[in-house]
């Protein structure tokens, strides 16, 4: 539970169970009736009181050092960890060989006497690479149903996640909980602005989604927002051509946009040529392109009125059997 919600909650509490004023004291002059006056005060002065009471909480918290745990006792959990690239990975786990750990990971206890990880899977995984027995840990006592927010808010408010595991979690948060967007930014302590953007990502088609999923930290809410307005029609296609282009390198993301509004271009007609031959003599050559057929002769002396005259009758039979056809159909 981060300050800001503890604050909140104990100015709930504060509310819930109204602290007593002193007779000889006057509630300040805030307007309105005399009953509204009063109450006000007094809902102005219990705010303060919860919020000195969570400020003198939070300065214990501070003051505890983190626990040590043994390696062995700590459980992962799958799809709690975010990712990061190969090169983010190894230059986090050099900078653990060197450095103390500054931000202890966060933990919950199990019933069996073992701990569940509640965020740090990654800086675990560097303790686990470089043969460390013991890692610095944060003990929170949550229920089952808090864990996953905790996670999700623990990498949110530390900027680490990428854009589409941004959207992830509050998506996952909004399926949970029936919030809107509105809601889940005033719980997240964001703008509605960002979550609104953040929820573009699920405008994209199936495809794209699924090509950014394997490499979420390629692809950025800017270039989504674009990329959702040109998706659910007929551009679909170069959407997800778009995605897999800007992750395979192949294409910046400046340039994804005018490729996915571009329409594509028809295939050129290739032309086709056969030369009929009279005996080991060329007699004519036929060519083809698209609905267009041309004859020429390679021989003086063609009776020209015949050839047409035999042309005619093909095509006509071929007009007579398309009509059959149509009836048929």
């Amino acid at each position: 539970m981060s300050f800001k919600h503890l604050k909140a909650s104990l100015a709930s509490a504060a509310s819930a169970a109204p602290l007593p004023v002193p007779a000889d004291t006057k509630p300040e002059f805030l307007g309105g009736t005399a009953p509204s006056k009063a109450l006000l005060s007094g809902a102005v002065k219990r705010v303060e009181d919860a919020e000195a009471r969570a400020a003198a909480l939070q300065a214990e918290l501070d003051q505890r050092p983190p626990a040590e745990l043994a390696l062995e006792l700590l459980d992962s959990v799958p799809g709690r960890r975010r990712q990061l690239t190969a090169e983010a990975y190894a230059e986090l786990r050099e900078n653990l060989r060197v450095n103390p750990l500054v931000h202890p990971i966060a933990v919950r206890p199990k019933p069996d006497g073992r701990y569940e990880v509640v965020s740090g899977e990654n800086r675990l995984q560097a303790y686990r690479d470089m043969g460390r027995a013991t890692i610095p840990v944060t003990v929170l006592q949550l229920a089952e149903e808090q864990v996953e927010r905790a996670a999700f808010f623990a990498n949110l408010i530390t900027q680490e996640l990428s854009d589409y595991e941004r959207w992830q979690g509050f998506k996952r948060e909004q399926e949970a909980t029936g919030m809107s967007q509105s809601e889940l930014a005033r719980l997240a302590g964001v703008s509605d602005q960002l979550v609104s953007d953040l929820f573009a990502f699920s405008r994209l088609p199936k495809e794209a989604l699924a090509e950014i999923g394997a490499h979420p930290q390629r692809i950025g809410v800017k270039l989504v927002k674009e990329l959702a307005r040109l998706s659910g029609g007929e551009r679909d296609d170069r959407v997800v051509e778009a995605v897999r282009l800007v992750i395979q390198g192949e294409l910046k993301q400046q340039q994804a946009v005018a490729h996915a509004r571009a329409v594509p271009r028809a295939p050129k007609a290739t032309a086709s040529a056969r030369r009929i031959l009279a005996g080991r003599f060329k007699f004519a050559e036929r060519r083809a392109m698209g609905s267009s057929v041309r004859v020429d002769f390679a021989v003086e002396g063609v009776d020209m009125a015949k050839a047409i005259e035999r042309i005619d009758a093909l095509l006509q039979d071929m007009a007579a059997e398309a009509l059959k056809d149509s009836v048929r159909s």
